[in-house]
């Protein structure tokens, strides 16, 4: 009886997994073939058509996320949620352990600044959305950099994760200094966030189909945001300086993970709180 209830969660699990991922591509394709050109034609002020954009791309990530919720694909909590709120000019960073790490970001902070890949601004069904949205493409790492830096300045949030790609299970975070290099350049405050899913799924190289033999759980640990004045020694030069901060946030990562893999406690279970 157990093994007939057990495959029959699976069996439920993988068709919602494939009712949600239908339903993203879906709005995808609308707000990029229908609504951010519409929103070109009706809003010619930039400021506020970036405004309009994102904040339909931040809506449609919460949504995606209780979708998959409701039809039990996944699970979540959020720690130190309170931790999200008024924040202005802060590097968002987190580590990134599955395909989807970045839709629970972007609902926290609908307004922030994203890094896209190059291809995607090419891309005929996305490029008009990501234009509309202002966000910025990854092609020049020397413009990225510039870029990043001076958004922040302005006040923005930018959410960035600096493995670049998402984690590889069972190895060491492996920390690009992209991030660092901004933080130091900016003097931005850093809100660091811990991510962590069990049992693991959508991770690098892992179709959407793997369904995992229990539903998957996403805890998020929203961790005390870092002030470089006073956190980080200054070393003679800038180069030193981004490697010294690198390490420590990627030091600073892996003690959480190892912490919070010994006591994993339920807090705001299923409770997104928008930034």
């Amino acid at each position: 009886m157990n093994s007939l209830r057990q495959k029959l969660d699976w069996l439920w699990r993988l068709l919602g997994t494939a009712t949600s991922f239908s339903l993203f591509g879906l709005g995808g394709i609308f707000l990029g073939l229908v609504l951010a050109p519409l929103m070109f034609l009706v809003q010619p002020d930039a400021a506020k058509r970036q405004r309009a954009c994102r904040y339909c791309i931040g809506k449609g990530f919460a949504l995606f996320i209780a979708v998959m919720k409701f039809l039990g694909v996944l699970s979540y909590e959020i720690r130190h949620a309170e931790r999200l709120q008024n924040h202005q000019g802060t590097l968002v960073i987190a580590n990134h352990p599955s395909l989807i790490d970045v839709v629970f970001l972007v609902s926290f902070f609908p307004q922030t600044e994203c890094i896209v890949k190059s291809a995607v601004t090419r891309n005929f069904f996305m490029r008009s959305a990501v234009s509309a949205a202002n966000y910025i493409s990854n092609e020049d790492p020397r413009e990225l950099l510039a870029v990043c830096t001076e958004r922040l300045k302005q006040g923005a949030n930018l959410v960035w994760f600096p493995e670049a790609t998402r984690s590889v299970v069972g190895q060491p975070l492996d920390f690009k200094p992209g991030a660092a290099a901004v933080a130091i350049r900016s003097r931005a405050r850093i809100l660091p966030i811990l991510i962590r899913v069990s049992p693991t799924t959508l991770t690098k190289g892992d179709p959407w189909y793997h369904i995992p033999r229990r539903r998957p759980h996403w805890e998020l640990d929203v961790l005390p945001t870092i002030s470089l004045e006073d956190s980080v020694t200054k070393p003679p030069d800038l180069r030193q300086e981004t490697r010294a901060l690198n390490l420590r946030l990627a030091s600073l990562f892996e003690q959480a993970l190892e912490n919070s893999a010994e006591k994993m406690q339920p807090a705001l279970s299923g409770n997104i709180q928008p930034g």
